[in-house]
């Protein structure tokens, strides 16, 4: 790994203020962030703080017994219902992660003799929960591959999932939801959408991508993890109530999984009424989304097809990506270089998160430091 330029460290930081962090090998030198996924700075809102807080004097903090036992704790319960009736579903379930989550609904669900169908951009914890469970799985390249309409049509499966992110976490790019629904009903198959970097940055109320595509309703199992726009922690899934039962009585990871404790729920359920009732922080994000990918396109750097708050800088070889990023960070900006396995080889890059809170001026500082990199 050390002479393919691929070991990672563990990077400690040691204070995290709004858009700037401090490390611990370096806790004197603030630094602007540009790798989070807190694009709607809700991690460190106090209102999330002061949810979490409450939940703790009332329940504590572990939850003591997975979620069959004695784990379920009201303010999971009132998450769940608050996240039903917000993405138009019978029920939700809480998770305590969204790889468990992936996990539990990819294993659980596509049994011998269906075929799972999933974007080959899908994030890791999708791919490992495919290729754990039961069913044959196949990847397609995007929503008008032939390949994808081919496998739809084949009568030899029982049932046929077609499963995607909404926004793909290391491009930055989106999902035809439109395309998909459509193929769904065309073939009589099922959709599962992972709005992990949807929920919050999209839709009139930050439902997500699906909500902005309107097709919210045609999508029949909706997750989406909590650990990004809503700055929290754990996982929901929404679906019929039949769907939800049996996850509750089959879903392995979920039953032999200690419950996520009451205080991450309370926190949700407040990130989620602020999601709702501000929406102007996703305008905003929005705002400084496009201004980011509008300069960096300007110095033609190759940000692909980039349509988020994900904006990739995408550089080749990991040596390069790596020495850039410790240019970056010699210059004051927190970036963490993308390697294989994450992304193919040969497309090393640095992917940058856009914040709602982050400045005209951070965004101009960065922009001047990569164009310099771009003409060395």
């Amino acid at each position: 790994m050390d002479a393919a330029k691929l070991r990672r460290r563990l990077r400690t930081i040691a204070e995290v203020r709004g858009t700037t962090v401090r490390t611990a090998d370096q806790p004197h030198r603030q630094k602007v962030l540009f790798c989070s996924n807190n694009y709607l700075n809700l991690a460190e809102d106090d209102r999330l703080c002061k949810a979490a807080v409450e939940a703790i004097q009332k329940y504590g903090w572990g939850a003591g017994a997975s979620r069959l036992i004695c784990g379920t704790l009201r303010p999971h319960t009132e998450l769940e219902e608050t996240f039903a009736g917000w993405v138009g579903k019978e029920r939700a379930l809480y998770f305590p992660s969204g790889w468990s989550a992936n996990q539990t609904i990819l294993t659980t669900l596509p049994a011998k003799g269906d075929l799972v169908l999933m974007d080959r951009r899908c994030h890791a914890s999708i791919v490992d929960a495919v290729r754990t469970g039961e069913a044959d799985f196949r990847t397609y390249r995007d929503e008008n591959d032939p390949r994808l309409v081919r496998l739809l049509a084949e009568a030899k499966y029982r049932r046929k999932y077609i499963v995607t992110e909404s926004v793909f976490s290391m491009d930055g790019d989106l999902a035809r939801l439109d395309v998909l629904a459509e193929l769904k009903e065309q073939f009589g198959a099922v959709l599962v959408v992972d709005e992990a970097h949807g929920l919050g940055c999209f839709g009139p109320t930050g439902a997500g991508l699906a909500e902005q595509m309107g097709v919210l309703k045609k999508v029949d199992v909706l997750t989406a993890p909590l650990g990004k726009a809503a700055g929290c922690a754990g996982a929901l899934a929404a679906a019929p109530g039949a769907v939800i039962d049996l996850l509750i009585n089959r879903g392995r990871p979920l039953i032999y999984t200690t419950a996520a404790p009451a205080a991450c729920a309370a926190a949700a359920l407040t990130a989620i009424r602020i999601i709702q009732n501000e929406p102007q922080r996703r305008q905003r994000l929005a705002e400084n989304a496009a201004y980011l990918r509008t300069e960096l396109m300007k110095m033609s750097l190759n940000i692909g097809q980039t349509a988020s708050q994900i904006i990739p800088v995408i550089l080749g070889e990991s040596e390069k990506a790596l020495l850039w990023a410790g240019r970056l960070e010699a210059e004051g900006y927190f970036v963490t270089a993308i390697r294989p396995p994450t992304v193919p080889k040969g497309a090393a890059r640095l992917r940058l998160s856009v914040q709602y809170a982050h400045t005209k001026e951070q965004m101009d500082s960065l922009r001047r430091v990569l164009k310099e990199l771009a003409e060395q």
